[in-house]
């Protein structure tokens, strides 16, 4: 028997059997690691043209939900484990993992500092500061979206070198800081905003995992204050003793 599919105007199809699909994978339905039904099979199931099975599948791809492999078939995207500890490194961590590692620098500029960024840095009040928002993927699905606050006075040419590297670390190195540790992460968990959900290609009622990080210089000096937001469904956060 078919799934039943409100074929009304303002409701698509292909969006109604996409979330049917998320709905199978969230309940267990479809294990991590096995195959799921074929474009033929879900055709029948939904009674519908597989092109619209085609259009619901990219979608969910395209979320980080499934992975669609050529010949293979199509399966359930598994949970990354993202390690937390004394050196967290973005690109490591997912090549660690097996995944290829991107970062998109959304937007870099120089601000004043708010009286929350100036206490994590040790700074003044409104003293300037470098903001960095970026966008990390792995295997080119998004899974975080971060803010970097770092100090304009220490890192005068960390703009330039951040817009060249994209990575936090490599731009650090450049500056000289050959190496830098976690003073500290605070975990939290909350809805994303729309924004957020935008960035992450996520429905705005899944969470998402929110840290929030201070990095110090081998003398204890903070030169990185940081929140990042995980993709709740594809991320799960790994805290190293």
């Amino acid at each position: 028997m078919s799934d039943l599919l409100h074929r009304r105007a303002g409701l698509t199809l292909w969006r109604q059997i996409g979330s049917a699909i998320e709905n199978d994978i969230r309940a267990g339905r479809v294990p991590v690691g096995q195959p799921l039904p074929t474009e033929r099979e879900l055709a029948k199931r939904f009674t519908v043209a597989r092109q619209t099975i085609r259009r619901a599948m990219a979608d969910l791809e395209q979320q980080g939900i499934i992975s669609i492999q050529q010949g293979r078939g199509t399966f359930v995207q598994p949970t990354i484990s993202y390690q937390l500890g004394k050196r967290t490194r973005f690109s490591a961590n997912l090549l660690a993992s097996g995944y290829e590692p991107s970062r998109e620098l959304m937007t870099c500029s120089e601000i004043a500092a708010s009286a929350d960024v100036a206490r994590h840095l040790e700074l003044a009040q409104h003293a300037p500061v470098v903001l960095a928002e970026c966008i990390g993927c792995a295997d080119g699905v998004p899974i975080l979206t971060s803010d970097h606050w770092l100090p304009r006075a220490r890192f005068p040419d960390i703009v330039e070198a951040l817009q060249e590297t994209k990575s936090i670390t490599a731009a650090l190195r450049h500056a000289g800081i050959g190496d830098y540790t976690r003073r500290k992460t605070n975990i939290t968990t909350r809805l994303p905003t729309s924004d957020e959900a935008d960035r992450l290609h996520q429905p705005l009622d899944m969470p998402v995992l929110v840290t929030e990080s201070v990095n110090v210089d081998p003398d204890g000096r903070p030169i990185e204050y940081a929140i990042t937001r995980f993709a709740g469904d594809r991320v799960s956060l790994c805290v190293e003793p």
